[in-house]
């Protein structure tokens, strides 16, 4: 963000921003190839107490229970980061990376200010 998307500001500052964003913008594009960490499932193995609840729920069949820890994995190839197994988690230990519930409700307290 630069400029009065940002906040209110001199013309000089805003050209200032306006170079910054466009420097990180060109080292960005100027790469053949960008990695990027896929937003998938995860199980907090403290918090999961193996009741199954979310591998009938995965629509891609990336849930399974792993029988000698009888917890739930994610197989992370087939995971495509729906988050019907984090909605139905019933202990919390089902977080979808990037999108964890402490990191929601900051969003949604940043954004109702």
């Amino acid at each position: 963000m630069a400029g009065l998307a940002h906040s209110p500001k001199f013309i000089d500052e805003t050209i200032s921003q306006a170079y910054g964003a466009v420097a990180r913008a060109c080292t960005i594009i100027s790469k053949k190839a960008i990695e990027t960490e896929s937003i998938i499932a995860e199980v907090n193995e403290d918090l999961c107490c193996g009741c199954s609840i979310c591998i009938p729920l995965c629509p891609y069949n990336a849930r399974e229970l792993d029988t000698e820890k009888k917890i739930a994995k994610v197989n992370e190839i087939l995971c495509k980061g729906c988050g019907a197994c984090v909605a139905a988690c019933p202990s919390g230990a089902a977080q979808q990376r990037h999108f964890r519930d402490s990191q929601l409700v900051s969003m949604i307290e940043t954004s109702t200010r």
